[in-house]
């Protein structure tokens, strides 16, 4: 019984040595650790700050108003409006009879901007930029008079 008892205390001890030499070989700093040392990681830095200017949409309202015998008549021509800007045709107060939109060719207003909504009720007409160009919309009054009519000229920049 002796010599079973002094092979299981062999046994252990070797395995107690065999398991310190294994800790102690795989640390091999086992000094405590200064923070103030250690290198930093590595913060990005902040974005420099942007150059660019908000992009502005302005709003342009064009009146247009006719009688029995005259040209339609227009509070504003020749407009130069940026892309993302609205322009917005509205009847003259009292205005009550039909006009009709026209644009067609070289200078066709869709090529340079998008109809919003349509008031048909109303005459009222939103268009917004879309790309630079020039356009041209005709108002005819009274839906056929086209010697009457004017144009009005937008440019997109």
């Amino acid at each position: 019984m002796k010599h079973i008892a002094r092979k299981l205390f062999f046994r252990t001890a070797a395995t107690i040595i065999l398991l310190i030499s294994i800790l102690f070989s795989a640390c091999t700093n086992i000094l405590p650790v200064d923070p103030q040392n250690q290198p930093q990681p590595q913060v990005p830095a902040a974005p420099p700050p942007t150059t660019e200017q908000p992009v502005v949409v302005s709003d342009y309202k064009v009146v247009y108003n006719y009688n029995d015998t005259n040209k339609v008549q227009l509070s504003a021509n020749d407009l130069v409006l940026k892309v993302g800007d609205t322009l917005t045709l509205v009847p003259a107060a009292g205005l009550t009879k039909s006009t009709r939109f026209r644009s067609a060719g070289e200078f066709f207003i869709g090529n340079i901007m998008e109809q919003q909504t349509t008031s048909p009720e109303s005459g009222k007409v939103v268009f917004v930029a879309k790309k630079p160009g020039k356009g041209k919309i005709e108002i005819i009054p009274n839906n056929t008079e086209t010697g009457r009519a004017a144009e009005l000229i937008v440019t997109v920049k």
